[in-house]
Parts: structure tokens; sequence; C-alpha cells
């Protein structure tokens, strides 16, 4: 998906997002905000909006003195997260369909987002998740090919969503033993997208191989991605690709072993696919290829 007009702005205001969640100071702020504007008036608008991010962030993190400004952000989001698990864990085992169950926990997770231009409340999103319509619907689809799959790839998305990322494995791997899974997250810190750290810290190589992709922008770009990235995505014969920044660097693929999971955060996404910010969407992209 390539930039539209409202993601400069969208960019922009991400910019002083980080001069927050650092407390930097004034001078600090101003000196992030004027060189992210001075690389905003010379981005491309035939890129993707993950890929813009990938110019922007590592300037705002020099400035700021920080490598992972979101450090503290992340953590706060896990701390949540945790609190939530045994409820939801509950909820799915007394469910009628777990595997449906599970994949609605994990789109719940994908709310914990510090880039887009509306936010919700986690817990909010929990009390509905579970009964909760999705504006677009191929769950039964992805299930159906998740109990054929041999290699399932779940491309990682926010920190804090990945803990519910997890409980969703663990109902997949009970389900089919066999199933292999490899979980991919980012190569460097960028927003709060999870990488390496935050998923070996939170057990998930305890359900699935945990694969560095490589890529340092936030959504999956097999060109930015290491040899094992590229080749663990090329290997897999199902993959469910997590959040938006994933859908807006694949979104233009016809591939018809990927599906969508998030939920609709901003208004040129949601332009994309036809529905409404807030709605839950679960896509086969060769379904929406076909549009």
């Amino acid at each position: 998906m390539n930039m539209k007009p409202d993601c400069l702005a969208c960019l922009y205001t991400q910019m002083l997002r980080v001069t927050k969640a650092v407390e930097c100071d004034e001078s600090c702020a101003t000196e992030v905000m004027e060189e992210s504007a001075e690389r905003l008036a010379h981005l491309r608008m035939d890129q993707t909006p993950p890929e813009a991010a990938a110019i922007l962030y590592p300037a705002a993190s020099e400035a700021v003195g920080e490598a992972d400004p979101y450090r503290k952000k992340k953590a706060e989001s896990i701390a949540k997260a945790q609190r939530l698990l045994p409820g939801v864990r509950e909820r799915i085992d007394r469910s009628a369909d777990p595997l449906d169950a599970a994949l609605r926990a994990a789109v719940a997770g994908n709310v914990i987002d510090f880039a887009t231009e509306v936010s919700f409340d986690l817990e909010e999103e929990i009390d509905r998740i579970f009964e909760a319509e999705f504006g677009w619907d191929d769950k039964a689809d992805f299930l159906e090919r998740l109990g054929r799959a041999r290699r399932l790839a779940v491309i990682g998305d926010n920190v804090g969503e990945h803990l519910f990322d997890k409980v969703m494995m663990e109902r997949f791997r009970a389900a089919y033993p066999d199933l292999a899974i490899d979980y991919f997250v980012r190569g460097r810190p960028i927003i709060n997208d999870v990488t390496v750290a935050e998923a070996r810290e939170a057990g998930i190589d305890e359900v699935a191989r945990i694969v560095d992709s490589g890529v340092d922008t936030p959504g999956f770009l097999p060109g930015r991605a290491s040899e094992e990235g590229r080749a663990a995505f090329e290997d897999a014969d199902l993959i469910l690709a997590k959040g938006m920044g994933n859908f807006e660097c694949m979104e233009s693929w016809a591939d018809a072993r990927v599906f969508f999971l998030f939920k609709v955060k901003c208004s040129v996404v949601a332009a994309k696919v036809g529905r409404e910010v807030g709605d839950l969407v679960c896509l086969a992209a060769e379904h929406y290829a076909r549009m």
C-alpha cells in the first residue's frame, strides 16, 4: 500500500509521540520535529508507510538518545496484557470453538499500538471480542487451511499483543501437534513492535521457532529481510500476518498462503479494505486481490 497524503500527517504526529514517550525537553523535541519535517518533505509517495517510518524513526531515536524510545511503554503494555491473560484463557476454555476464540484473542491484542490515528482500550476490547462481528471475516477459511498446514508463519506486530499471539499459538499446537510454527519478529526496535528480546522473554520459543526477520520496518518486506527471514517465509504453507503494518506492506501480494488479522485503526486502511475504523478484519489475501 503506497503512502497517501494523510500518512504524512500521521507520521509527523508519531514523531511527536516519540518525544512524549521519552519525556525529552523542549530543545530535544524541537530537534526531533525539525528533522522529521525535513525528512517528510523528501519522502517518496510510492513507498509503503512502514518504509517511510523506517526513515523517520532512526533520526528520532538518535535525537532523543534512546535506541528503543518505547522501551518503558512496551513494559507497561506487557504488564497490562499479563493481568488480562488469565481471563482470556478462561474465555477460550469455555468457548464452543476454541480455535476461533484464540484468533479473536490475538486480534484483541492488536489494539496495543502507539502509531495510529485512533486508540482503543485493551480491557474494553477483551470484554467484547469473543462475541463481536468481524467487518471482514475469513476466519473459517483460515482455520480450515490450518488443519491441513504443515508449517505456519505468524508475522508478529506489537509488544503486549505478542502475549495474546502466544495463547493463540498454544491452542493451534494443542489442536494440531504436528504443526510447525515460526513466529516472525522485527530485526530492530521500531515503534512498539515485537523483537527477539520480548519474544524470548514471553517464552514464545516454547510454542514456536522465533524468527528474527531482519526487517527494520514496522511491517514485513522480503526485500529487507534477513536470509533466515526470507527462507522461513518461503517455507511456510500458511501465513498469518498480524496488524496494519504488515497489511500495508503485503496487501498487494496475491499470495494464497497469506491471511491478514488486524483491527482497523486508521482511515487510510479503512478505505483500502472498504470497512470502518474500529472494524475487526480477518482477510484472505487472495480474496482481497479479487476486489
